[in-house]
């Protein structure tokens, strides 16, 4: 059991770099202009990797309770 968990947390943390790497980074368009009112909307596919996001943190951290939970 404890190997199979290992083996979700490996891939969870692939999967997770990889969805934080392919999030948009929207620090250039805030830095132009300071003065300006800036709207962050999530829309379409940024908004699904957002939430897929979100979704690997929670499964990443309950199974790394259940691992520690089992030693």
């Amino acid at each position: 059991m404890k190997n199979i968990l290992t083996i979700i947390q490996i891939v969870l943390s692939i999967l997770l770099t990889s969805l934080v790497f392919l999030q948009n980074n929207s620090n250039q368009n805030s830095q132009s202009n300071i003065i300006a009112p800036i709207q962050n909307q999530k829309r379409g596919w940024e908004k699904m990797i957002f939430i897929f996001t979100i979704t690997t943190i929670m499964l990443f951290l309950i199974s790394s309770i259940i691992q520690t939970t089992l030693v």
